[in-house]
């Protein structure tokens, strides 16, 4: 395992210290929970651009009907 150095606020370095006591997790397991969290969901973001950038290369756009359409069955459920 490889350590890095990071500098945190002091407000953001007493949240976690607050929330590691809370939890009863240490600084260091939290840290790493949010750090590999942040990195799959930047991952899957980037996964789902690139498909979207590759589907708008090739003409692949919907229509403003069907965006429309969307939109109402989305806010039709609320």
């Amino acid at each position: 395992m490889s350590g890095i150095t990071l500098n945190r606020p002091e407000e953001l370095s007493n949240s976690l210290a607050d929330l590691a006591k809370t939890t009863g997790q240490s600084a260091n397991y939290l840290t790493r929970d949010v750090l590999r969290d942040y990195i799959e969901h930047e991952k899957a973001l980037t996964t789902q651009i690139e498909l979207a950038v590759k589907e708008a290369d090739q003409g692949k756009f919907v229509t403003g009907d069907q965006v429309a359409a969307m939109r109402a069955r989305r806010w039709s459920t609320r």
